[in-house]
């Protein structure tokens, strides 16, 4: 047998699949538009050289959030598919070792990363012509590109093996991601207090990729190479004991041993938080005559428990902070805090709305359903209590909490007439109206792409995209078009009250007609969409379901 076929086999497929094409030309379209969007934003107020330091400053954090996804993205659901298809004893059959799977697994997921990367250098190598960042930046960053790109794809790959669940992956993949990267940065210069300058960051940092890009775009370099060195390496260290925990994981647990004494102990724990003691459970059997989708959903415990922790955790740790503090919190700090917040608990709602309907379908278990007295409102206003109460009542204790951070800057900054005549009220009035509605509508479209996809990490992705991010790219690119017109115009002025509208306008359309498209096909066509198999495109649906 020839060495590594999986690897082989695999790059063949990759290479006659027409979306490796395609996602190269959209990553380089995407490079293009932050060139295009940055250079047009501040070319009227800087010179060249600053021109081309921002730019390539813009494209490098753009990189740094690409490479950082691009195992989540596409290599988190390798092993864990072939473990619920029941494949994956059936490639040990053969005379294939466990590292021929990973490789062969890690360098597919590859192939359309490092595709996109070639294709986008070209264009981050544009601000070295323009000036104000020499060939050394440049190599460096192409370099820290590739390597946390190869992190995250072993870090991917390796939680891969560990985890069946393809959601429980790709949350915990991402969990490690926030904490190498942001968590680290966060413990050395707010707990630690470590400095900027020494020896004690350059190790202390080792497995922080957002050191890594800061040693790359600081303009001019000041810090000595070694550092940046030694990053490059701690990176490619913690990536390769990832990949040999793969391959240890992946020749072992295809065989189904039976578990040990302290797993099932484990287990039990486990499912006692899940599912809560015997009285618990006996009061909630009483919404089994209800609803029974409403029951079947709402017995899992965990997710809500570990929800309230958090929260709670964090509002003891703001109030701590508040009376310890004699100044109230920042205006950086608030808008901060309720934005991270914000997107973190969305990414939660988006990863569980759709997963009862995508897996009911898949297994299917959803036509078994639609074969009992339950109609399709019935299942719909099941799943969605569900998700009411495990998010609801965070959801809204967050936004007390932002309330409160709120309150605590402006009692110490001039009282209720500073906040009015602020920025940060019509920011927040619009956040009030902003925030529900993306978290609503991230649960009613994730059970419509739920059942259009039937894979709940594709309906996630698919319901991210039209809801968190299509409204910020039409959000810049109609600040780019009002800054370009107001130098024609002198009339027409981007202020923060025009900004915070359009920002507001740009988030409200896209949600109201993604949302009205849900519900009209969850109302009207919801067999229609459980009982056919594959996505098709959104014209046919509506010419089929016109004809029936």
């Amino acid at each position: 047998m020839q060495f590594l076929p999986i690897v082989e086999r695999e790059l063949r497929v990759a290479a006659r699949h027409s979306r490796t094409w395609w996602r190269r030309v959209l990553t380089l379209v995407v490079a293009l538009g932050v060139f295009a969007f940055t250079c047009l934003l501040i070319g009227r107020w800087t010179s060249l050289n600053q021109i081309g330091k921002e730019i390539f400053e813009a494209l490098g954090g753009f990189g740094l959030l690409y490479a950082l996804l691009a195992g989540p993205l596409s290599s988190v659901d390798c092993i864990s598919r072939e473990r619920r298809d029941g494949t994956l004893g059936l490639l040990f059959l053969t005379n294939l070792h466990s590292y021929d799977i990973v490789l062969g697994k890690i360098v597919a997921a590859s192939f359309d990363m490092l595709l996109g990367l070639v294709a986008a250098l070209p264009v981050l190598s544009l601000p070295l012509l323009m000036g104000g960042v020499t060939l050394a930046q440049f190599a460096r960053l192409a370099l820290a590109l590739a390597d946390v790109i190869f992190l995250s794809l072993a870090l991917g790959i390796c939680i891969s093996s560990l985890f069946r669940s393809a959601r429980a992956a790709v949350v915990i993949s991402l969990a490690i991601l926030f904490a190498l990267t942001f968590g680290l940065t966060f413990l050395g210069e707010e707990i630690l207090h470590i400095p900027q300058t020494g020896i004690v960051p350059a190790f202390f940092y080792s497995f922080c990729p957002f050191y890594t890009f800061e040693l790359c775009l600081k303009v001019p370099m000041r810090e000595p190479a070694w550092k940046f060195w030694l990053n490059l390496g701690g990176l490619q260290a913690f990536a390769w004991s990832c990949l040999v925990m793969a391959c240890f994981r992946t020749g072992t647990v295809w065989r189904d041993l039976p578990a040990s004494a302290v797993t099932r102990r484990w287990h039990e724990f486990f499912l006692k938080l899940k599912r809560g003691r015997t009285r618990t459970r006996m009061a909630w059997r009483a919404m089994l005559e209800r609803n029974p989708i409403h029951w079947l959903e709402g017995r899992d415990r965990l997710q809500e428990r570990i929800l309230w922790s958090l929260f709670l955790l964090i509002t003891i740790g703001f109030a701590l902070t508040q009376i310890s503090s004699n100044d109230g919190p920042s205006d950086g700090l608030v808008i901060t805090w309720a934005w991270w917040a914000h997107c973190v608990l969305c990414l939660w709602i988006a990863l569980q709305g759709p997963r009862r309907l995508a897996d009911d379908k898949q297994s299917g278990a959803l036509e078994l359903i639609l074969c009992t007295p339950l109609s399709s409102r019935d299942i719909i206003r099941g799943n969605m209590q569900a998700l009411q109460r495990r998010f609801g009542r965070v959801f809204v204790g967050l936004l007390a909490l932002d309330g409160f951070l709120v309150f605590a800057h402006f009692s110490h900054n001039g009282g209720w007439r500073a906040f009015r005549e602020n920025d940060l009220f019509q920011l927040s009035l619009w956040g009030l109206v902003i925030f529900p509605l993306q978290a609503y509508s991230l649960a009613r479209l994730g059970l419509y792409h739920g059942l259009l996809h039937a894979n709940s990490i594709r309906a996630s992705f698919v319901s991210i995209w039209k809801v968190g991010l299509l409204p910020w790219i039409l959000f810049f690119l109609t600040v780019l078009a009002c800054d370009m017109a107001s130098s024609r115009f002198k009339n027409l002025r981007l202020t923060e009250t025009l900004v915070f509208s359009l920002w507001a306008t740009c988030h409200l359309i896209p949600c109201l007609l993604f949302l009205f498209q849900a519900n009209w096909f969850l109302k009207y066509r919801f067999r229609l969409l459980a009982l056919t198999s594959g996505r098709r495109p959104w014209w046919k649906w509506f010419r089929r379901a016109s004809s029936l």
